[in-house]
Formats: C-alpha cells, sequence, structure tokens
C-alpha cells in the first residue's frame, strides 16, 4: 500500500472547493501537487517525496482557459540530481542520496578547474559546483593592433613570438608559452616610435638670425626672417633645436673659461 501511494499524484487544493478550477492537471508520479490562490490567479507547486529530486518547472499558472501551463517536471530518484563533467570521471553509482560524496578526473590532456569533490546536500544541490575539465592546448592568439605573431602550433608547451610593423615597437612580452589552456601573459602591444626632428641646417639658421638681427626695423626684420625660413624650408621646430644647440654651446665656452 505504501509503495503505491508513494508512486502515484497526490493534490491539495488550498482554495474553496466551490471555485471552478483547472482540472487537466498533468501527472507526475513521486511528488505532492499544491494548487493555491495568490492575487487572482491560481498557482500550483510540485514537492517531490523523499528520496527524489525534481527537474524541470516547479510552479505551474493556471491560465484564462483553465488549463494548466505545460510542464516538463519530473521527480527523479535521488536527493540530488545526477553529477556531469564534460571530458572527465567521477566516482558515482546513484541515485544520490544526503551526504553522498563523489570525487572528479579529468581525462588526458585536460585540466581540472575547480574542486575535485562534491557533496550532495539536504536542498536537493551539490556543493561546491560541479568543475570542468578544460583543455590542455590553447586557441589561437590575438593579434595586437600594428601586430603580428608567428607560429602555427597552439598546443600544450608550444611557444609564439610576437612582432610589431615597422615604426612601431614592441611593449610587453615577445614570447609566449601554452600552459594549461592559457598563455603565459597578456597580449603585448605595438607603440609608434616617435620620430626625434631631424637637425636644422645651422648654416641657413645662422644666415636669418644674423640678418634679422642687422635690421632696425622690427617689422621688416621679422617679415624677412619669415620669408628666409620659408625660402630655406625650415620649421619653428628646427629652429628651436638650432637654439637650443647654441645655448649648448655658450654655455660649454662659459665653463672652459672658468
Amino acid at each position: 500500500m505504501f509503495y503505491q501511494f508513494a508512486c502515484c499524484l497526490v493534490v491539495v487544493w488550498l482554495i474553496s472547493a466551490s471555485d471552478e478550477h483547472c482540472l487537466e492537471l498533468p501527472p507526475v508520479n513521486n511528488s505532492i501537487f499544491v494548487a493555491q490562490e495568490v492575487e487572482g490567479q491560481i498557482l500550483g507547486t510540485y514537492f517531490c517525496i523523499k528520496g527524489y529530486h525534481l527537474v524541470g518547472e516547479k510552479t505551474l499558472l493556471c491560465n484564462a482557459t483553465k488549463e494548466w501551463s505545460a510542464p516538463t517536471t519530473k521527480c527523479r530518484l535521488g536527493h540530488c540530481p545526477d553529477p556531469v563533467l564534460v571530458n572527465g570521471e567521477f566516482n558515482y553509482s546513484g541515485p544520490a542520496n544526503i551526504n553522498d560524496r563523489i570525487t572528479f578526473t579529468c581525462n588526458d590532456h585536460y585540466i581540472l578547474k575547480g574542486s575535485n569533490w562534491s557533496q550532495c546536500l539536504e536542498d536537493h544541490s551539490w556543493t561546491p559546483p560541479f568543475p570542468i575539465c578544460k583543455s590542455r592546448d590553447c586557441g589561437p592568439p590575438g593579434n595586437p593592433p600594428h601586430g603580428y605573431f608567428e607560429g602555427n602550433n597552439f598546443t600544450f608547451g608550444s611557444t609564439i613570438t610576437y612582432h610589431c610593423e615597422d615604426g612601431y615597437r614592441l611593449v610587453g612580452t615577445q614570447e609566449q608559452h601554452c600552459t594549461d589552456g592559457d598563455w603565459s601573459s597578456e597580449l603585448p602591444l605595438c607603440e609608434l616610435i616617435q620620430k626625434a626632428p631631424k637637425p636644422a641646417p645651422l648654416a641657413e639658421c645662422e644666415k636669418a638670425l644674423r640678418a634679422f638681427w642687422e635690421t632696425k626695423d622690427l617689422c621688416k626684420a621679422t617679415k624677412d626672417f619669415m620669408q628666409r625660413l620659408k625660402e630655406s624650408d625650415l620649421t619653428m621646430k628646427e629652429l628651436k633645436y638650432f637654439l637650443e644647440m647654441k645655448k649648448a654651446e655658450l654655455k660649454a665656452k662659459i665653463l672652459l673659461t672658468l
């Protein structure tokens, strides 16, 4: 008699029996179904009996047509769901009961990420969460802007080398190694090389400055000076460089006379 009760659906109504209810109740063996009215709607909730765990939707809604929303609920034998580990193995014969403990190992060429054990608790959950088995090989690495890598082997233990395009320099680790599914360092950067200003032609700068100093009319001197710079294809940046050089030479001469 007890076995027959355990395998059948038990229904508990917490609403008035005179109300018109949903009668198309989806059967789920080894469960108790409780129906109650909440804010004008009829909700039904499945509870698995002891020794079974629920898989699927726990709560159903009675809609305007007096039908229950389609369930995918099942009550499976065992206090906790069956464990899952892709590319690995575990010591499990099932079904899982409270305090049952399992251990995990990964197949060759895979590494365990997470805990190597888990235990079934009273709330139908496994703790710690199941680990994953990650491939020890690495995926293709990325390329930094204005950079590229050499190497076409991305398996465990392989090495690749990064390079930058002309005019750029590498910032970061040039060689990277594949170790347990990850590259050994972050992606490097290719930084633009700032070119130093070319030295100004000293003779042309001296001529332009001498003409400026020798002209008494400031406006005319300035106009002639800018014209000389333009004709000599000189920039103010190059002129500044020339003046800095002259300043350094002057300081050196002063120090020699002391």
